[in-house]
């Protein structure tokens, strides 16, 4: 019984991170920095490999080429971390909020 209960709690949190983590007014290809300061990224259009979105990231962070491997996209919202050769092909219709993480 506690067992269910506890299985039950995790899909409720779950449902509502998903929703949540995603605004409405995404549109394209966003990704979010640690640093409140620094302006978020984002792509409209077109197709982009996480490795080159990675490295926009860097620059804009002001991450060295040596350390910049260290660094992933991360979806709070499906909780994947996306390999580098994971291709985004971005349209009209994509909504998706990405953070740049360690």
């Amino acid at each position: 019984m506690e067992l269910s209960r506890q299985l039950c709690m995790k899909m409720r949190k779950n449902k509502k991170t998903q929703f949540s983590s995603l605004p409405a007014s995404t549109l394209g290809l966003e990704i979010h920095f640690y640093i409140p300061e620094t302006r978020h990224l984002e792509y409209i259009k077109g197709s982009y490999t996480a490795e080159e979105l990675c490295v926009d990231a860097a620059k804009k962070c002001s991450i060295s080429p040596l350390c910049h491997n260290l660094f992933a996209l991360y979806n709070d919202a499906t909780d994947t971390w996306y390999s580098p050769s994971h291709e985004f092909s971005i349209t009209e219709d994509t909504g998706i909020k990405l953070h740049y993480r360690m």
